[in-house]
């Protein structure tokens, strides 16, 4: 289901013909996606630069507001950042790197993929393949990856930080392994970021406490951040110069444009300051209202994504147009997206949800259930 819409408010509430719904499939967790501060942002970095790109490769030329940001970036999560201009591209540019051995001191490592990961992950397997072996785990099986480093001299881990249909890694375990084994992780956190942790470090930060030498973050911007595009974070071991000349996307592909860059600062600026901590506890009061309201399985976890289970595809598409005619967008998920087994619809809660819209909301998806 699809159509051009109209967003009012900056609450959800969508218009498409003479139809309005609620969005219940927004990525902005923290409703930051129409704040005001950053859409000024925006602005005021057009009038500033006076171009929307740049149309120049970074590596060539780029904009003093590019280094800005990156700077700030890396200061407000005590990391060292490279944006780029998606998350995907941010998998494509560090991926085909850690195959050849970039990160693992020239070793090759076997290259692990959870079976969960993304598809922007997965998408990268046979470019791996070209540089070492590539495997794939069952979703969140240490005992297999563990295994994995028992037989192989360096084992890479590619998995998300928060799953996009719920759930997350282990972490806590994962950083066991790295202790035990050397092994590295690459952490895909488009979900994650922003919605946990100090300044909105995100879930994977907020369970290390930093990043060491065996762990690399992709992250979007663009989902909790509020703001635009994606970025790699890595640890100070990590040549930066090389990883600008050799990363694929980084040195051929176009830069987040300005608008984009100007809101990523304003984000910047909230992040740092107390706002970030009132729109993570409004997200996290709305997580628990649901959770009273709302069987599921994922009860408890403090994420803002539920799946909730449908008997099959049909169930999910109808109990979708069900809730769409009640007021709500929603998505029903079924295979390639999820197991075949495993149909579901797919919610996402956030901070600018009115209680009473969540309330009726429930109450609407109690009834399709």
């Amino acid at each position: 289901m699809s159509g051009v819409v109209a967003e009012h408010k900056g609450d959800g509430l969508m218009e498409a013909t003479d139809r309005t719904f609620i969005n219940m499939c927004s990525y902005s967790y923290l409703g930051l996606d129409s704040n005001p501060n950053i859409l000024e942002g925006s602005l005021s970095a057009l009038r500033d630069a006076g171009v929307l790109n740049s149309s120049t490769s970074r590596v060539r030329i780029k904009l003093p507001l590019l280094e800005d940001v990156e700077s700030s970036l890396s200061e407000l999560f005590s990391v060292n950042a490279l944006t780029t201009s998606s998350c995907a591209a941010a998998a494509c540019a560090v991926l085909p790197l850690l195959a050849a051995g970039f990160f693992t001191e020239g070793q090759s490592p076997l290259m692990v993929f959870d079976r969960s990961a993304h598809f922007c992950l997965n998408l990268m397997k046979p470019i791996c393949a070209d540089e070492t072996q590539v495997l794939t785990s069952p979703h969140n099986d240490l005992n297999f990856l563990e295994d994995c480093c028992k037989k192989n001299p360096r084992v890479a881990y590619i998995a998300d930080g928060v799953y996009s249909t719920g759930g997350v890694a282990k972490i806590k375990d994962l950083m066991g392994l790295q202790d035990k084994y050397g092994l590295f992780v690459l952490y895909d956190e488009a979900h994650g970021l922003s919605i946990k942790g100090k300044k909105g470090r995100g879930v994977v930060l907020e369970a290390m406490g930093g990043l060491n030498a065996n762990t690399m973050i992709i992250a979007s911007l663009n989902k909790g951040f509020g703001g635009s595009g994606g970025a790699i974070f890595f640890e100070k071991s990590i040549n930066s110069s090389r990883l600008l000349c050799f990363g694929g996307p980084l040195s051929w592909s176009q830069r987040i444009n300005t608008a984009g860059l100007g809101a990523i600062l304003a984000s910047i600026k909230i992040h740092a300051s107390s706002e970030i901590g009132i729109l993570q506890d409004r997200l996290a009061r709305n997580i628990n209202r649901f959770d009273q309201l709302v069987p599921s399985a994922a009860i408890g976890d403090g994420l803002p994504i539920r799946l909730i289970p449908m008997v099959d595809e049909v169930h999910a598409i109808s109990a979708a147009a069900a809730l769409m005619h009640e007021g709500f967008y929603t998505s029903p998920l079924f295979y390639p997206v999820v197991a075949r087994d495993s149909p579901g619809l797919r919610i996402m809660l956030r901070a600018n949800l009115r209680d009473a819209d969540l309330v009726r909301f429930c109450s609407a998806v109690n009834s399709v259930l």
